[in-house]
């Protein structure tokens, strides 16, 4: 099972926390915990999708995410082997 977050910067938001976002993402990659993320960017607000390597790594970064005004959800992906 693969684990994803989800999360939204808001316009007004989004100057202030990007670059803090950014680096929190980089301290996951850093740890191992996120595999791998994406951006994109929607009438000034930010979003980003991560997949994380385990429920316990994608908590880890929900948990530095959740102190600041930022949408954040934890997401289970399920898959079908061959």
């Amino acid at each position: 099972m693969i684990y994803g977050v989800l999360l939204n910067i808001p316009e007004k938001h989004a100057t202030k926390y990007e670059d803090l976002i950014r680096k929190i993402i980089g301290e996951g990659i850093a740890r191992g915990d996120i595999l791998s993320f994406c951006e994109a960017r929607y009438k000034g607000d930010i979003a980003f999708v991560m997949l994380a390597r385990s429920r316990r790594a994608a908590e880890r970064v929900y948990e530095y995410l959740k102190e600041h005004p930022i949408y954040v959800k934890i997401i289970e992906i399920e898959g079908k082997g061959d």
